[in-house]
């Protein structure tokens, strides 16, 4: 169900690209974010003696009343920048530009006149792609508005107008900082940088529920059979593996909300990425409460332990079923300046999984068919509460049906394999999609 769900998100939010201009590094300096598929920005300048030639061109799914905008700054930081905003009115009707100033993370209009120093302002909104271009002078007398003969950071940003001249702040994936300074006089094509903490959060993230917590629960509802007549230090091999993966994969998950936690809580443009956040906080705090939840299930003998079972693996299935989704909409923000392999390996790992259930829930009822079901194979509660299995059932269970013994064996390998091999491709992918670089052309 969660890979149709998937499938769906991926068809109906994929974002907007056009073609970057074939120009850019060699009749005109530009800064994008430079994507593997094509841009979703695209500003570029000339110069001359007196005046630099800004166009900035901004993917937009309507025409609503928005802006795209350009800061100039001496930090990778909104802070203490000078910004030219193009505002789009009107239904696309009306096309302004005009200068205002971010003190921490407030943006005013520059006083006496916002308009001071830019002229020529034009537009248009054709393919969901905004375009305007103006001229704004290379010196102006107030310092809120920077000297263009020095060298910045390039910061892009996109968002609402409201009342018509008044830009509201940015949507949270719709601003970008270039990854160097950025000379006006030349043609430079720089492309925007990437906050590594975020991709060291997804990588985390990944390896935790796309591996460990994965194989912990399959392990736990599907291979804890053949195991189950071994045991180490008392308790079940399979139990042991289980406990291991899931406190790993909570580990891992906390580390990774620690190093994300730090930087800024929304993100998204739309209501389906803003929900990268909210799903995040829901699994970290399951995953302190399931364990727990483990640590004290009730014995084998009290009349507690079933309704233990249902709710430990309730809340088991459903955090791993929204770890999966979270990480779907989290290596499609903006953000971790990942290309679509990623999705398409992901959706793969998805389709595999589903296969791998269906493949498993057949098996067991074949085996149900055939025989009585060894309790522990059922469910945990078959579990002493020193983790010991029953091994003489499980040894019957073995001689009587060889078949499905061997049959789990070659699919726990394999599932292994692909459980282990298509995250880390997605890592991969994740940890070096970036497009951090820079091409100068004088």
């Amino acid at each position: 169900m969660n890979v149709l769900l998937l499938w769906l998100c991926f068809l109906i939010d994929t974002h907007a690209l056009f073609t970057p201009d074939s120009e850019c590094g060699k009749t005109k300096g530009c800064y994008s974010d430079c994507g593997d598929d094509g841009t979703t920005f695209l500003i570029s300048w000339t110069s001359d003696s007196t005046a630099v030639n800004f166009t900035i061109q901004v993917e937009l799914t309507s025409n609503a009343d928005q802006y795209g905008a350009i800061g100039l700054s001496n930090s990778q930081s909104m802070d203490d920048t000078s910004v030219t905003s193009c505002l789009m009115t009107n239904s696309a009707n009306t096309i302004t530009a005009q200068n205002s100033y971010n003190t921490g993370r407030s943006n005013s209009p520059v006083t006496p006149n916002p308009t001071d120093g830019l002229s020529g302002a034009t537009g248009s909104y054709i393919g969901n792609v905004f375009t305007c271009s103006f001229a704004r002078t290379l010196t102006n007398t107030n310092p809120q508005v920077f000297d263009l003969n020095s060298d910045y950071y390039i910061l892009y940003a996109r968002g609402s107008v409201s009342g018509g001249n008044t830009i509201q702040q940015h949507a949270a994936s719709g601003r970008s900082f270039s990854s160097v300074k950025v000379d006006l006089q030349s043609l430079t094509n720089v492309c925007a940088g990437v906050d590594m903490r975020v991709k060291a959060h997804g990588c985390i993230a990944i390896i935790a529920w796309m591996i460990l917590a994965n194989l912990g629960y399959f392990i736990a509802r599907y291979y804890k059979p053949l195991w189950s007549s071994k045991k180490v230090f008392g308790s079940d091999i399979w139990f042991l593996i289980h406990r291991v993966l899931m406190v790993s994969a909570a580990v891992l998950t906390i580390i990774s909300f620690g190093i994300i936690i730090q930087g800024k809580f929304t993100v998204g443009s739309n209501n389906f990425e803003r929900s990268h956040p909210y799903i995040g906080i829901i699994v970290f705090c399951f995953v302190i409460i399931n364990p727990v939840l483990g640590i004290l299930r009730p014995d084998k003998q009290s009349k507690y332990r079933p309704v233990f079972y249902w709710v430990h693996y309730c809340i088991g299935a459903g955090v791993l079923i929204l770890g999966l989704i979270n990480i779907f909409i989290g290596i499609r923000l903006e953000e971790t300046d990942t290309s679509n392999q990623a999705y398409y390996v992901f959706l793969g790992y998805e389709s595999f999984q589903i296969a791998m259930i269906v493949v498993l829930e057949v098996l067991k009822y074949l085996e149900g068919k055939q025989a009585k079901p060894v309790e522990s194979d059922r469910e945990m509660t078959a579990v002493s509460s020193d983790g010991v299995a029953d091994k003489e059932e499980a040894k019957k269970d073995k001689v009587e049906q060889p078949y499905a013994w061997t049959v789990k064996l070659i699919l726990l390998c394999v599932h292994v394999i692909i459980t282990v091999i298509l995250p880390l491709a997605v890592v991969g992918i994740v940890a070096t999609s970036t497009s951090t670089h820079q091409h100068d052309q004088h």
